[in-house]
C-alpha cells in the first residue's frame, strides 16, 4: 500500500457566506507539511491584496492507505 498525505486548507473570511476548501495529494508527510506552510501564505498575500483583513485560514495534511 502506498500512503499518500492529503493537504487540506480550509479559508474563513468574515462577512463571506461560505467556507473556502482547497485539497492537495502528496506521497510523503515532509513535502505535505513543507508544502502547508507555502500555502498558507499564498492564502493570506492573496487576501490582504484583495483588501480582506482579517484572514482565518487553517491547514493540516491527513495521511491515507490508498492503492
Amino acid at each position: 500500500m502506498i500512503k499518500i498525505w492529503l493537504l487540506i486548507s480550509i479559508i474563513s473570511i468574515p462577512g463571506m457566506p461560505t467556507v473556502r476548501h482547497t485539497a492537495e495529494l502528496y506521497f510523503d508527510q515532509d513535502k505535505c507539511e513543507s508544502r502547508r506552510i507555502v500555502m498558507e501564505n499564498n492564502i493570506i498575500d492573496r487576501a490582504v491584496q484583495q483588501g480582506i483583513n482579517p484572514v482565518y485560514t487553517q491547514t493540516w495534511c491527513l495521511e491515507s492507505s490508498m492503492f
